[in-house]
C-alpha cells in the first residue's frame, strides 16, 4: 500500500468515505475530507509556526544569559573608581586607587599648603594664609571615600549610584578629610563683622559751650574768653555681611580646592549724608566787621570781631575721619582790620597836601570864592568815594549868594554868575596831585591861568567842564578850604601811608605867540561905548605843557622817578584895540595873523613848586573861558 498521511478524523467520522464506509488512502483512493491538512498552504503555515516558536525560545535564552550577566557584573568589582566620580576639580573615575593619589597630589600638593585663602569683602579682602588655617588634605582619605562610591549599601543601592554614575558627576566633599583651624577663620570673618557691621546713624554737629561777645563795644566784651568748639559726629551706615554665610562659603571653597571667595552684602545699604563745612560755616561762622567813622558826626563805631573755625583744618579733620567718629574743631576769634582805637588814631592824622593861592581884590568875585569854599570845607570822603566839584557846589545862583563877576563865554568877557569860582577848583585840583589821589574828570582853561603854575589848573562850568577826583586811600579824607588873608587856602587830610613824597614839575612843549588886532567900532554903532585906542581884549600867549609828577622817598630826599603826568594846551588870544570909524572911513588893512613858534629855550619846569607862591604873576584883566560855555574861572 502506497504511504501517505494521516490525520484523525473529525469528532463523529468513524473514518469512512461517507456512502462507502470505507477506508481510502491518497493515491487510486476516492477524496476524503481530511485531504485538505495535506496541501501546499498547510505546509507554510506550519513552517512559519516553527519559525517563531524558535525565535521566541532564543530571546528567552537572551534574557536569561543578561539577566545572569546582569546579576554577575553587580557583584563583580574591577578595582576602579566608578565613572564621573570628582575630588579636588579632578575627575577620578576608571582610576585604580594608586591613579588616584597621584592625580590628587598633583592638583593639591602645591595649593592648600602654600595658596591663601582670598576672601572679598564689602570695603576690604582677608587673606587666610595656609600657616594660620593650617590647611593640609589626607588625599588617601579621600581616595579610599572616591572608591567606596558605589560599593556600599544594598544591592539595589549599589545598583542605582553604579547606573546614575554613568551621566551624573559625583563629587568628594573635601572638608572632613582637610586639617584646618575653623576657629582662626571663624574669628578672623567675626573680627571684619563687628567693624563692617552698623546700625544707620546720620550724622550730627552742634557747638559746646557758651557764644561769646564779638561786638566790641560792649561792656562784656573780653577779647581773651574761650570760644566754642564746634563737635561733629560722624554718622554710621546701616550695612550688614552675613558672616555665618560668608563663613560657609569659605568651607566650601576649601572643601573644593578653590582660594578665592567674594561676600555679598545682606540687604540694602545706607549712609549718612557727607557733611558739609561750608553749610556749618555759613550757620556758625561770621566775619570780622572793621571799625567805622560816621561821616556826618565823625564818631568811630567800634569794630565787632569775627568768629569762626580753620576752614582747612577742619577739612583736612573730616577727609581723614571714618565712620564712628567725634571730631572737636576749635573755633575763633577773627581779627577785624580797623580798630576804633587804631582809626581813632589813624583818622585824619596826616596833611596829604596844601596849597593856597592869592585872589583879587573884586569883591563880588571873592564872595564866590568864599562861598565855593564853604561848600566843600568839611567834605568827607570815605576809600573809594569819588568827588564831584559842581555837585558839591550845586548850580551857582544868586539865590544862594553868588555873585557876577568876570567870567569868559566865547573868548569874550562877559559878567556870569559865581565868576571865579574855577581858582577854587584849580586849588583843589593841586592838592589832589600832590596827594596823589586818583584823577577822574579834569580839563584846562582855554587860557593860562596867572594863580596856578601852568598845566596845573582845572576849569568848571555848570554843566561841564566838569572836575572829579577819588580817595584812592584806605582812609577817609576831608577837605577843608576856606578864603582868608587874600588867599583860598586849601587842604586835604587824611591817612598817609605813602613812603615817598609829590613834587609837580611842568615843561612847556611850545608857545603861540598872539599879535595885534585893531578892531574897528562905527561911532554911529558902539554899545559898548569904546574910546579910540581902547584895550578891548588884553594878549594871551598859547602853550603846550607836559606836566610831571616827582617822587621823592621821604627818609632820603632822594628822587624815586619822575613820571609824566599829562598835557595841558591853553590858547592864545590877540590883543585888540578899538578904532572908532565912521560910515565913510575907508576900512583899514588887516593885521598879520599870529604865528605859531617852538621856544628854542622854554621856560624851566619849577623844580620845587612852592606850597604858597610868593609872588604869583598878576592876574589878567580878564579870568579864562572854556569852551563849552562861561567859564566860571
Amino acid at each position: 500500500m502506497a504511504k501517505g498521511k494521516f490525520s484523525q478524523p473529525r469528532s463523529g467520522s468513524s473514518g469512512r468515505n461517507p456512502g462507502t464506509d470505507r477506508y481510502q488512502g491518497t493515491a487510486g483512493h476516492s477524496s476524503s475530507p481530511y485531504d485538505e491538512y495535506y496541501t501546499p498552504k498547510f505546509q507554510k503555515n506550519r513552517k512559519i509556526l516553527w519559525i517563531s516558536v524558535c525565535a521566541a525560545a532564543v530571546v528567552l535564552l537572551l534574557v536569561i544569559i543578561a539577566g545572569i550577566w546582569f546579576f554577575a557584573s553587580g557583584n563583580a568589582d574591577n578595582g576602579l573608581i566608578l565613572d564621573n566620580v570628582t575630588a579636588a576639580g579632578v575627575n577620578l573615575g576608571g582610576m585604580t586607587k594608586k591613579e588616584a593619589k597621584s592625580a590628587l597630589h598633583r592638583a593639591t600638593d602645591l595649593t592648600y599648603t602654600q595658596e591663601n585663602m582670598v576672601i572679598e569683602l564689602p570695603d576690604v579682602t582677608l587673606e587666610l594664609s595656609p600657616a594660620d588655617t593650617g590647611a593640609q588634605l589626607d588625599v588617601d582619605a579621600v581616595v579610599d571615600a572616591a572608591y567606596s562610591y558605589g560599593r556600599t549599601g544594598t544591592r539595589e543601592e549599589r545598583e542605582k549610584v553604579r547606573a546614575e554614575a554613568l551621566t551624573t558627576s559625583y563629587p568628594i566633599a573635601l572638608l572632613p578629610y582637610l586639617n584646618l583651624n575653623l576657629d582662626y577663620i571663624r574669628s578672623q570673618l567675626d573680627a571684619y563683622g563687628s567693624s563692617f557691621n552698623s546700625v544707620y546713624a546720620p550724622s550730627s554737629a552742634a557747638m559746646e559751650g557758651q557764644m561769646p561777645q564779638l561786638d566790641a563795644s560792649k561792656d562784656d566784651f573780653d577779647a581773651e574768653a574761650p570760644c566754642q568748639i564746634l563737635v561733629i559726629e560722624m554718622g554710621t551706615p546701616g550695612r550688614n555681611v552675613d558672616i555665618d554665610s560668608v563663613y560657609n562659603q569659605v568651607l566650601d571653597a576649601y572643601s573644593f580646592n578653590t582660594f578665592l571667595v567674594t561676600a555679598e552684602m545682606s540687604g540694602e545699604e545706607s549712609f549718612p549724608e557727607p557733611i558739609d563745612l561750608m553749610d556749618l560755616y555759613d550757620e556758625y561762622c561770621s566775619d570780622p566787621v572793621d571799625a567805622a567813622m560816621d561821616t556826618e558826626t565823625f564818631e568811630v563805631t567800634p569794630e565787632i570781631y569775627g568768629y569762626a573755625f580753620d576752614l582747612e583744618e577742619a577739612r583736612k579733620l573730616l577727609e581723614e575721619a571714618v565712620y564712628g567718629d567725634i571730631l572737636e574743631i576749635q573755633m575763633e576769634y577773627v581779627l577785624p582790620e580797623v580798630k576804633g582805637e587804631e582809626l581813632s588814631g589813624m583818622l585824619f592824622r596826616d596833611v596829604l597836601a596844601s596849597y593856597e593861592t592869592e585872589h583879587t581884590k573884586d569883591e563880588n568875585r571873592n564872595t564866590n570864592l568864599r562861598l565855593a569854599c564853604e561848600a566843600i570845607n568839611g567834605m568827607v570822603l570815605e576809600p573809594g568815594e569819588t568827588f564831584d566839584y559842581n555837585k558839591a557846589l550845586g548850580k551857582r545862583t544868586a539865590e544862594k549868594g553868588y555873585k557876577a563877576a568876570s567870567a569868559y563865554s566865547g573868548g569874550l568877557t562877559v559878567q556870569s554868575i559865581g565868576g571865579g569860582i574855577c581858582q577854587v577848583s584849580s586849588t583843589l585840583y593841586y592838592c589832589t596831585l600832590v596827594a596823589d589821589l586818583e584823577i577822574v574828570t579834569r580839563q584846562p582853561h582855554s587860557f593860562v591861568s596867572s594863580y596856578m603854575p601852568m598845566g596845573m589848573d582845572a576849569t568848571v562850568s555848570w554843566g561841564g567842564p566838569e572836575f572829579r577826583f577819588k580817595n584812592s586811600t584806605n582812609y577817609p579824607i576831608r577837605i577843608e578850604a576856606e578864603v582868608s588873608d587874600g588867599k583860598v587856602k586849601i587842604k586835604l587830610i587824611g591817612t598817609d601811608e605813602k613812603d615817598y613824597y609829590i613834587k609837580m614839575e611842568y615843561e612847556v612843549i611850545s608857545t603861540v605867540t598872539p599879535t595885534t588886532e585893531y578892531v574897528e567900532v562905527l561911532a554911529t554903532d558902539n554899545p559898548n561905548n569904546y574910546r579910540e585906542g581902547q584895550i578891548i581884549a588884553t594878549a594871551y600867549t598859547g602853550y603846550t605843557v607836559k606836566t610831571y609828577k616827582c617822587r621823592y622817598d621821604k627818609q632820603t630826599d632822594e628822587l624815586i622817578s619822575r613820571d609824566f603826568d599829562r598835557t595841558s594846551t591853553y590858547k592864545h588870544r590877540n590883543k585888540q584895540i578899538a578904532t572908532i570909524v565912521s560910515e565913510t572911513t575907508p576900512p583899514t588893512q588887516p593885521t598879520t595873523p599870529p604865528e605859531t613858534t617852538a621856544p628854542t629855550a622854554p621856560p624851566a619846569a619849577p623844580t620845587d613848586p612852592p606850597v604858597v607862591p610868593t609872588d604869583p604873576p598878576a592876574a589878567p584883566t580878564d579870568p579864562p573861558v572854556s569852551d563849552g560855555g562861561v567859564s566860571e574861572g
